[in-house]
């Protein structure tokens, strides 16, 4: 038990090196860019870590299903923790991206195998504990980030940003050492055949949503993907495992979850922005406006585990899609006319949607799987809702763009979202309502 909290507390630190590195890159990104030089390359700081970070998660999940969480989480924390090094070390805007690329292949183990090794040492009811936990993390770098990386460009140099990583990748790993794996890993065939074409297909199309002219990133990303299906029917250790399309439980949870961040879950991206510029609200106060859905999350994650024992999955799969449908509606009717405690209550009820399915989607890919497949269950859908996040924003930025003002937008974002949320209530109801084994534990 005592070897459990040290696991746990290595994987609460993973989590924060992630969270504080995305919220402090977004302060301190002009100031870097300014000394290095080249502005046209600004976007390829954020789009190429997304890219590796995005990609490489299905191929942690595979391997970590064949060669142990542990190793993989150690390896993962390093290469991320050398990535932060030599984006330290930089001396121009065109190696600072390529080492944001490093930074990025292993940010793309931390979250998912973390998430893999509390599925694998806790209890259901505990995860849902864990996970709220996790968001209140991120919650709080949102707020400590930027502050902290105006700090480290002001006061010391913006180099510090990634030095910082350093000591905490250090502690990871050394709470990571104790922990000793009970499950029994399967080594396997790798299809790496697969995972290229399956990598630079979904690279072209998440592409497609940061570049002018993406018909033919987007037109040889999907000629990519059929590829990918013809060659993967004929292989015979596909890189995604058949059973995973099989099980109606992985596959149904699996596109709700993608629809779900399709549709609402992104919105939250646009809300400071429509404060500032519709209501001519500070930076600070409309940026703190997003502690309403950290609230909210908290407490809808919290119970998340206890609550699947005693419902099962798919009662709570449709609460939390019709909280988040009817708090919906109530953002695209009244956004223009709410006060700003009226928008933090309602972004609180739909935080609680948001937490509640997470959770509960997190711990159903983990306990619908068998469980030399569980690894790569998690980071499948996981990869599916970062997916679902970039498709969707892209979109609602389109919307917004396309709109007369930033009011109308916002409303048509509520609209677009609203349509996609009524579809998740059906996916809801195709959700099963326990795994097959009607397992009450791990």
């Amino acid at each position: 038990m005592q070897k459990n909290r040290y696991v746990f507390w290595g994987l609460v630190i993973s989590t924060l090196i992630s969270a504080l590195d995305a919220n402090i890159m977004q302060t301190a990104s002009p100031t870097i860019v300014k000394q290095l030089g080249g502005m046209e390359l600004f976007a390829w700081i954020f789009v190429v870590y997304m890219l590796a970070s995005t990609v490489t998660v299905p191929l942690y999940g595979k391997l970590s299903d064949m060669y142990g969480r542990k190793k993989l989480l150690i390896i993962a924390v390093a290469i991320f923790t050398l990535g932060s090094i030599l984006c330290g070390l930089a001396n121009s805007i065109v190696t600072l991206i390529i080492f944001r690329g490093v930074q990025g292949i292993g940010a793309g183990g931390m979250i998912p195998l973390s998430m893999i090794i509390v599925g694998d040492l806790f209890t259901i009811e505990s995860r849902g504990k864990i996970q709220a936990v996790f968001s209140s993390i991120w919650a709080i770098s949102s707020i400590v980030g930027p502050v902290l990386g105006s700090f480290f460009v002001e006061e010391l140099t913006w180099r510090w940003i990634f030095f910082i990583n350093v000591p905490i990748g250090i502690a990871t790993v050394l709470c990571l050492i104790p922990y000793k794996e009970k499950i029994e890993f399967k080594k396997t065939h790798i299809d790496y055949k697969g995972f290229f074409l399956f990598g630079i297909s979904i690279s072209l199309l998440l592409l497609s949503t940061n570049v002018r002219n993406s018909f033919w990133y987007i037109f040889i990303g999907i000629i990519g993907l059929i590829i990918f299906l013809l060659v993967e029917r004929k292989e015979p250790h596909p890189f995604l495992p058949v059973s995973l399309f099989k099980n109606k439980g992985i596959l149904m949870t699996n596109l709700f979850m993608l629809v779900y961040c399709l549709s609402f879950f992104g919105t939250s991206n646009f809300i400071p922005l429509y404060l500032q510029e519709g209501s001519h609200m500070s930076i600070y106060k409309s940026g703190l406006i997003l502690l309403s859905i950290a609230v909210g999350w908290m407490f809808g994650s919290t119970p998340a585990g206890k609550w699947i024992i005693r419902f099962g999955y798919k009662i709570l799969f449709i609460i939390g899609s019709v909280i988040t449908t009817v708090s919906g509606l109530a953002l695209y009717l009244f956004i223009a006319d709410l006060s700003y405690l009226s928008l933090f209550f309602i972004l609180t009820i739909q935080g609680v949607s948001f937490g509640l399915l997470f959770a509960v989607g997190t711990i159903a890919s983990q306990e619908f799987a068998e469980s030399h497949i569980k690894g790569m269950s998690t980071s499948l859908q996981m990869f599916l809702k970062n997916i679902g996040t970039s498709i969707g924003v892209t979109i609602m930025g389109l919307i917004i763009n396309q709109a007369a003002n930033i009011v109308i937008g916002i409303k048509n974002v509520f609209l677009y979202a609203l349509c996609l949320s009524f579809l998740t209530i059906l996916l809801s109801f195709l959700i099963p309502a326990k795994t097959p084994s009607g397992s009450k534990s791990k």
